[in-house]
């Protein structure tokens, strides 16, 4: 039943009792804060607690219904008129008390409407990124002379396109265009919100007795916790707060203080501190690899990294395979041997994010047949599973992949694998048993149509190809065997996390019930878990799956496209960027670990695009079966270093995909697989391998560019600048994507205290009068550092 116990939310100036160090908490790891919809929010009480049973109350703040019971499991959330941006759902267990953030939706209602006054057309519909491509989750009627409609969408980029009678492209009443990734356009919808500056933007201003907080413009709420406890709020207009640490911290080795402001404007900026034995840590060297803000990823496809042992090669013996799409014998033994010589240590990356390795079919399968190319394929990506918890023999045993965790371990790098849940083989086990069991989805729809690459309109039940059945995770017995197949892997070999491929494919269910033993995990070990999804879509799809009962991030592809349009256009500009980089952080927060990628196994290479080789708007996959894509220019290698600056200096987990350290190029899929080099590099790409290594070091000492807020700069359009603060680490960066030098003169925040810093090279920086003057090169940087 509803809980009537009275809750009085803290004064500027009280403070809350945090949870006793000694008492066990049921939250395992941070709280995530709960975005509420306009209307009902379903909030599942399994996804933030361990055991609901010892619940015994609840309160929430004014203006916001709560139906629904502790006994039932859920509760159902609806805001009301007068609802602050945010507030404060409270759980109390015997007297301790756990308090959860809610964010009230930023959502604005947008007209839809194409003009047609003599109705010449008898249907207009519309998809993109505002419904999820899927034009039946909105509604378009004609009247008054135009097709019209309404949604609700929270500020940022939205691309999209039209269906007219029966004709999908761009709206040709909208003159402007984005590149879509996949060598296409999207019609642009920009959707303006309160710009950054409206909004508090928090910074850590200092650190003694108590911690102090700052915001550059007013507040009139701020929320402060220690764990998950509610230890300062404030409801006054200010912009400088001081927080006393709780005497609890002292007992923990690790714990976090995050904190949160908004005014009448909306939320603003958020702030993540680590804390040690209670005190921020302020040295980047007294982080660990547990500390996720401080990972920056290493992708590497097992198959196409170093061949170590040749005795285990064994490429598919079938003619119809071209030899780009055949295994090539790279495997773990080869990854050891670079783990044993240091180069990613040497290159500054702490996190080795292998490609799936379980057990893949001998056989040759799929087809393409196209601009006069002709070739099956082999499983070497090892995509295509027919077991799910034996090491297949062609990259190696359980064994040498035990050791090579333990190697990365030893020179403290996180390793974590790949895994497939969406599907197997049909040549696996599993679905020679259960295909009539009920354990898979049709291969074909009601009206008789294949159910293959159905990506939006049917995304929970699609195959990804005739060969590879699609499980159904809405039954729980399904659930409960893939989830312990992760945990195998967790158990056995001591990894530290997933890369979860196919995520928005996969239902609700199945992310819940492995999160509960994953959660079990960390309680038992101590060690933390990171857990990153792969979802091309919206920001609000992708948003679905992070959340203390899933994953912890996923890959943000919106912001890759974002970054490589502006990184290979040079007339683009940054518009877009601000306007993904916003809206990210709107749905992420500012300090998330969503994973900021160069590139991945399912994107043309980032040199061939900045070259030109090949074109944004042409098919990729194309480009590489039929022709050479094999062009490196200067221009090309300063355009990757500039996809390497922005990934190593936004918020979030920076990762590189193998290659990209050294300006490899390719078409799109299997070209851009090709064997990793090392030796003999011609000089560009020499260079550009240790600029990254330089950047990524930059990243790991410097706090800021871990934990630091971020706020932009006023430049010119194709200059992106902002800054970052963590404590006394203060940054500034300068990213000029344009074909042409640029005389710059940027104000620089009153907050930035720093007169004096060094750009990369070591070269002395001055800000006099608070203003930055800098000439950037073409296709250049500038990262200021104390």
């Amino acid at each position: 039943m509803f809980s009537m116990l009275t809750f009085v939310l803290f004064s500027c100036k009280e403070k809350a009792q945090p949870l006793p160090v000694g008492i066990d908490s049921l939250i395992t790891g941070l709280a995530s804060p709960v975005p509420l919809n306009p209307d009902t929010t379903v909030f599942l009480l399994a996804d933030y607690f361990d055991d609901i049973e010892k619940l015994d109350s609840f309160n929430g703040p004014e203006n916001l219904n709560i139906s629904g019971s502790l006994a039932e499991g859920s509760l159902l959330l609806v805001p009301q008129e007068g609802l602050l941006p945010l507030s404060i759902l409270s759980f109390f267990d015997e007297g301790m008390r756990y308090d959860i953030l809610l964010k009230k939706s930023a959502k604005v209602k947008y007209n839809f409407r194409f003009e047609d006054p003599d109705k010449s057309h008898q249907q207009v519909q519309i998809l993109g990124d505002i419904n999820a491509w899927n034009p039946a989750n909105s509604t378009v009627k004609y009247q008054d002379g135009a097709w019209t409609g309404s949604m609700y969408l929270t500020p940022g980029t939205y691309g999209y396109q039209l269906i007219i009678d029966g004709t999908q492209g761009l709206d040709p009443q909208n003159p402007e265009k984005m590149a879509n990734g996949i060598g296409g356009y999207n019609s642009p919808l920009i959707i303006q919100g309160p710009a950054s500056s409206d909004l508090p933007q928090l910074y850590t201003s200092g650190t003694g007795s108590e911690l102090s907080i700052a915001s550059e413009g007013n507040s009139t709420g701020v929320y402060v916790f220690w764990e998950n406890s509610l230890i300062y709020q404030s409801s006054e207009n200010g912009n400088q707060w001081s927080v006393a640490i709780p005497e609890a911290s002292t007992k923990m080795q690790r714990s976090f203080i995050r904190a949160y402001a908004y005014n009448e404007k909306g939320i603003g900026s958020d702030l993540f501190i680590p804390l040690l034995f209670g005190k921020p840590i302020t040295d980047a060297a007294n982080l660990t690899r547990d500390d996720h803000h401080s990972q920056i990823m290493y992708f590497l496809m097992v198959d196409r990294f170093v061949n170590g042992d040749t005795s285990n090669d064994k490429p598919t013996d079938d003619s119809l395979i071209h030899p780009r799409a055949n295994f090539h014998g790279g495997d773990i033994q080869g990854i050891i041997q670079k783990l044993e010589s240091g180069y990613f240590d040497s290159l500054g990356m702490n996190t080795i994010w292998l490609s799936p390795i379980p057990r893949n079919p001998d056989g040759a399968y799929g087809w393409w047949d196209k601009g006069g190319v002709k070739s099956k394929f082999s499983s070497y990506h090892g995509y295509w599973p027919t077991g799910l918890s034996a090491v297949d023999p062609r990259f190696g045993n359980l064994a040498e992949l035990k050791k090579l965790i333990t190697l990365a371990h030893d020179r403290d790098i996180n390793v974590i694998l790949d895994f497939v849940a969406h599907h197997v083989h049909e040549e696996h086990i599993l679905y020679k048993e259960k295909k009539d069991s009920g354990w898979f989805t049709d291969l074909h729809l009601p009206d008789g149509t294949l159910n293959t690459e159905r990506w939006d309109d049917h995304r929970l039940t699609t195959w990804f190809d005739v060969f590879l059945p699609t499980f159904r995770f809405d039954r729980d017995d399904v659930c409960d065997m893939l989830s312990d197949t992760a945990m195998f892997w967790l158990y056995e070999t001591g990894i530290d996390g997933f890369r979860h491929d196919a995520t928005k494919h996969i239902d609700l269910k199945f992310w819940r019930a492995l999160t509960k033993k994953v959660k079990a995990y960390k309680r038992e070990s101590g060690r933390p878990v990171y857990q990153v999804g792969e979802t091309y879509g919206t920001a609000e799809l992708i948003a679905s799956y992070i959340q203390s009962g899933m994953l912890d991030a996923q890959f943000d592809f919106n912001l890759y496209d974002a970054f490589l349009q502006s990184v290979c256009i040079p007339e683009k500009g940054f518009k877009d960027v601000r306007s993904r980089l916003q809206q990210s952080f709107a749905y992420y927060g500012v300090n998330h670990l969503m994973g900021n990628m160069s590139g991945n196994q399912d994107k043309t290479r980032l040199m061939a695009l900045a070259t030109g080789d090949v074109s944004l708007s042409e098919d990729g996959k194309l480009a590489g079966w039929t022709r050479a894509v094999d062009k490196t220019t200067p221009e090309g290698f300063n355009k990757l270093e500039l996809m390497h600056v922005l990934n190593l200096s936004v918020p979030g987990v920076p990762c590189i995909y193998y290659g990209d350290e050294i300006g490899l190029t390719g078409g799109n899929d299997p070209d851009n697989r090709r064997m990793m080099r090392f030796d003999s590099l011609q000089n560009e790409a020499d260079q550009l391998r240790k600029n990254v290594s330089k950047l990524a070091k930059a990243r790991r000492s410097n706090m800021a560019l871990m934990y630091g807020n971020m706020r932009f700069l006023e430049t010119p359009d194709q200059v992106l600048g902002f800054c970052r603060k963590y404590f006394d680490n203060e940054i500034i960066v300068l990213v000029n994507s344009s074909n042409k030098e640029q005389s710059i003169e940027v104000r620089i925040p009153d907050y930035i205290s720093r007169e004096k810093f060094k750009d990369l090279s070591g070269k002395e920086i001055q800000v006099t009068d608070k203003k930055l003057k800098v000439l950037l090169a073409p296709h250049s940087y500038l990262i200021a550092h104390p």
